[in-house]
């Protein structure tokens, strides 16, 4: 019974997009509701996770993160080391691989250093939320919106980059409250790479991913490569795939599918939209999470531009605004002497300053 309840409350989101979508199904009955599904985003989904899952299990994540705090000696030195390693990996492995990798290892080093850990959990995962908005495969909802909208890669970045910067400098400066402490829990070797042949091989997928991507190969082949290869070197890799996030963007899909066909609720939704798109994808994150509000604002707006934006740094803010944000915290509860509500506060505390700072840098210097 306990199980159940804690599936319930770590599966929150996917519930609430089956729960919507068969709501849905039943005022817009259709024969075939798989037209709403976008495959292209939910293989590559499914290709970018098996691949960096291959990274991961064949030791390249813990190799790199172990190399680099062992060179750390000092409390502040470690948090800018982890902010780093996680702010840059997540655009490319994806914000919530950045913080089931590096999330454990702040536990590892500050777990006897409680409001230390607390703080550098909570800046580690803002530095994971914006760091992954830098690139298309960085995080699920720019994956999305940059196939959904058929974005120019230059535009893109022209967007992403400033934000990136921004909220950087935010979070270095917010580093400066750390207490500069002597460490005595880094790693005492580095971890081995299991399988350098595989990696070699995954490395290959994740570049061909990449051309997929911005369109120089096609997703179907890159999907089909991968399960090719997870089949002959790696099986169990297929256990490592989130099919819970892929379903809740099924989910999601044949919801906003059905909404658009409902004449009132569209009418209203466009209203509401209109002109606003920055600031309803912002708000919209904070209750139902940056991922579905990236795919329901899609049906209402041509303006993927001001989505992108609201979507990315609606990550900050709620501890729900952000998948990968509820992930860091799950892993915190798990930890020794855990503090939930202190950790709430000052989660609640920092992202909420971050928000209204890059927010409110991204109005007015990039929107306008």
């Amino acid at each position: 019974m306990q199980k159940i309840s804690e599936w319930f409350k770590n599966e929150a989101v996917l519930i609430i997009s089956a729960v919507a979508a068969g709501i849905s199904c039943m005022f817009v009955p259709v024969t075939d509701y798989t037209q709403y599904i976008d495959t292209d985003t939910i293989g590559m989904l499914f290709s970018l996770m098996a691949i960096v899952a291959g990274f991961k299990e064949n030791g390249v994540l813990d190799k790199m993160s172990g190399a680099l705090m062992k060179k750390a000696g000092s409390a502040r030195i470690m948090v800018l080391v982890l902010i780093l390693i996680t702010f840059f990996s997540s655009m490319l492995i994806t914000n919530d691989v950045a913080l089931i990798t590096f999330v454990p290892l702040t536990i590892m080093v500050f777990g006897k250093m409680p409001s230390q850990l607390i703080y550098v959990t909570v800046l580690q995962t803002a530095a994971a939320n914006m760091g992954s908005m830098l690139t298309p495969v960085g995080n699920p909802q720019n994956l999305y919106l940059y196939n959904a909208y058929n974005m120019e890669t230059a535009a893109f970045f022209k967007d992403t980059v400033p934000v990136c910067a921004v909220s950087l400098i935010l979070i270095l400066i917010m580093t400066a409250f750390v207490k500069n402490d002597k460490l005595e829990n880094t790693p005492e070797k580095t971890a081995e790479i299991e399988a350098p042949s595989y990696v070699v091989v995954y490395a290959m997928l994740f570049v061909l991913a990449l051309l997929s991507v911005f369109g120089f190969v096609d997703t179907l082949a890159v999907f089909a490569s991968v399960c090719v290869v997870v089949v002959i070197m790696e099986p169990k890799i297929f256990s490592k795939v989130d099919y819970s996030l892929l379903l809740t963007f099924v989910f999601f899909f044949i919801f906003v599918g059905n909404v658009k066909n409902i004449t009132e609720i569209q009418k209203l939704m466009n209203e509401l939209v209109s002109g606003h798109e920055f600031e309803v994808s912002l708000v919209l994150s904070q209750v139902i999470s940056n991922v579905p509000a990236a795919v329901m604002m899609s049906a209402f707006t041509e303006n993927g531009r001001e989505v992108l934006l609201g979507t990315d740094i609606g990550g900050l803010g709620t501890i729900i605004a952000s998948l990968a944000s509820l992930i860091s915290f799950r892993i915190y509860n798990s930890s020794e002497n855990n503090q939930k509500g202190r950790f709430m506060a000052v989660f609640t505390a920092v992202n909420v300053i971050m928000l209204v700072v890059v927010g409110a840098f991204a109005k007015i210097v990039l929107i306008g």
